[in-house]
């Protein structure tokens, strides 16, 4: 089965693989900070109401509903920035499971007749910053280039 985490070489793959869903990016250099990350996953993913901390994020990841697209893909670039102004380096490891545990719940969400089915999809532009935190927690991913 596929992870949930992708990491990307570079657009040009991203788009060969997503060119058709709904990418929602986020630009890790303006999301130093968690705060900021915060503000930029509202800004793209269309947040209509966020409480700013992990559990709001949670809950609204797992909702999605006012979306139409059915594949949302949450691209994150400059990854060797993201969260990285935060003084406590485990908030970064909390977004990352988050991440990781929404994308698995979606591919079970078929099971509850209240939501309307997504795909949520996580690609981080390779970084060995990024590569290390997945590691570090333990969260499976793949290359994008592995794909078939």
């Amino acid at each position: 089965m596929t992870p949930n985490i992708l990491i990307s070489q570079s657009e040009a793959e991203l788009e060969k693989f997503f060119g058709n869903d709904f990418i929602a990016h986020i630009d890790g250099q303006k999301a130093n900070t968690l705060r900021l990350f915060y503000e930029q996953i509202a800004d793209v993913l269309e947040f209509p109401v966020f409480g700013f901390n992990l559990d709001a994020l949670n809950d609204s990841l797992n909702d999605l509903q006012w979306l139409e697209d059915v594949r949302i893909v949450l691209y994150i670039t400059n990854t060797n920035d993201l969260i990285s102004k935060e003084r406590d380096p485990a908030k970064m490891g909390s977004v990352l499971n988050i991440l990781d545990a929404t994308a698995e719940d979606w591919k079970w969400a078929e099971d509850d007749e209240l939501l309307e089915q997504k795909e949520f999809i996580i690609v981080f532009e390779d970084s060995p910053r990024i590569r290390k935190f997945l590691t570090d927690e333990n969260i499976d991913h793949k290359l994008l280039a592995e794909l078939s």
